[in-house]
C-alpha cells in the first residue's frame, strides 16, 4: 500500500488568509517571506538572549550588593 506524503510546506497567514508558501507564492513573495521568517527567528532568539542577560544582570547586582555587606570578621572588630 502506498503511503501518502503529508504536506510539509510552510504556511503563511496574512490578513486572515492562509497561503501555502511553496505552491501559492511567486518567487518574489517567497523571498519576502524568507526575510520575514528570518527576522522573526532573530527576534525570538534575541528575546531568549535578553532573558538570559537579565537573569545574569540580576545575579551580578546581588553579588555587588553582597560585596557591600560587612564580612563576619569585620563585624567582630
Amino acid at each position: 500500500m502506498a503511503k501518502t506524503k503529508e504536506s510539509t510546506s510552510p504556511k503563511l497567514i496574512l490578513n486572515d488568509k492562509e497561503y501555502d508558501v511553496i505552491n501559492d507564492l511567486n518567487d518574489e513573495q517567497k523571498v519576502l517571506y524568507s526575510h520575514l521568517k528570518n527576522i522573526e527567528d532573530k527576534l525570538n532568539n534575541n528575546n531568549f538572549i535578553q532573558q538570559q542577560l537579565m537573569v545574569s544582570k540580576d545575579g551580578f547586582i546581588r553579588l555587588l550588593e553582597e560585596s557591600f555587606k560587612p564580612k563576619d570578621s569585620e563585624e567582630k572588630k
